[in-house]
């Protein structure tokens, strides 16, 4: 199985440039592929500083900033249709440019078929419509129909609609090339159309695993989509506990790749004693609101 990265930035060059490297340390061999999102008249420059990192270095053409951001699956069907369609690979990893892994990419998506889609956080629709901002606000509420009704209507949609976050998100070549002429409504967001478009085409969607628990307090320290930064403190502890977290969003200080290098050591040391006094702090402060209310009806 062969998987490429299609990696998303706009700005912070040199914070890319250490990124990717770290990609590339955690991933032998790998081919890294450039969709730069910034000002077109910036894209030269971007690829110049970054030539020795990517593969290739894809334009978003004649889209403003906002588009780019909510689009995802429309900028995937683009690169693909201009470019990806003419290179040899069987997974695309989009990622981000403040999202962080520490495991190599055939460990962090073993168990995701290649004939599926690996997404982060899937959850029916149901159990969010009251919560999640995406539904709950006016406009895109009337968006979230609007949608619903074009996929009924053109694609015979009849089936549970589900949401999921951008991040981690990892598509088969097969569904690329799916999609490649379908017509894709630029409705409110692609975190709630790629799962229409992938039950529609009949592709089978696993959960990354990197997102346990919609709205949790806990989980969002470490992976979220609502700007609440990750911290390296977090990520330090996470990596010191063995079955912590080794995906992170968003992280956006300035990183060297000798840094992220360390941070990864840390995860492998077998000689790491921090796991279970990590472990059991973890445990604390999953369980804190339960155990003070439990203390409080003793006394």
């Amino acid at each position: 199985m062969k998987r490429i990265v299609l990696y998303r930035y706009y700005h912070k060059l040199e914070n890319n440039k250490q990124l990717i490297k770290f990609l590339k340390f955690l991933n032998p061999g790998i081919e890294i592929y450039g969709l730069f999102g910034g000002s077109e008249d910036q894209y030269n420059e971007a690829t110049e500083f970054l030539k020795d990192e990517l593969t290739h270095n894809y334009l978003i053409k004649d889209k403003d900033t906002n588009w780019k951001w909510k689009n995802g699956d429309m900028t995937y069907q683009l690169w693909y249709n201009d470019f990806g369609h003419t290179i040899d690979f069987d997974f695309m990893h989009a990622v981000e440019w403040d999202l962080l892994y520490f495991e190599p990419l055939d460990k962090l998506f073993e168990h995701v078929p290649v004939d599926s889609l690996g997404v982060t956080g899937l959850i029916p629709i149901s159990k969010i419509k009251d919560r999640w901002f995406w539904i709950t606000d006016p406009s895109y509420h009337e968006e979230w129909l609007q949608m619903i009704d074009f996929f009924k209507k053109k694609y015979n949609y009849n089936q549970q609609p589900h949401g999921f976050l951008g991040p981690g998100a990892t598509l088969p070549r097969a569904f690329l090339e799916k999609i490649k002429d379908i017509e894709i409504p630029p409705l409110n967001l692609d975190e709630l159309r790629i799962p229409m478009l992938a039950q529609t085409l009949g592709f089978n969607m696993v959960d990354t695993k990197f997102y346990n628990g919609w709205f949790s307090k806990y989980n969002i320290k470490f992976f979220n989509c609502v700007n609440f930064f990750v911290s390296k403190k977090n990520i330090e502890n996470q990596l010191r506990i063995k079955k912590g977290y080794r995906a992170f969003h968003p992280f956006r200080d300035d990183i060297t790749f000798e840094y992220l290098v360390k941070l990864h050591h840390i995860s492998i040391d077998k000689n790491n004693i921090g796991d279970f006094t990590n472990s059991f702090k973890d445990f604390i402060l999953k369980n804190i609101s339960r155990i003070l209310n439990k203390f409080n009806k003793d006394w």
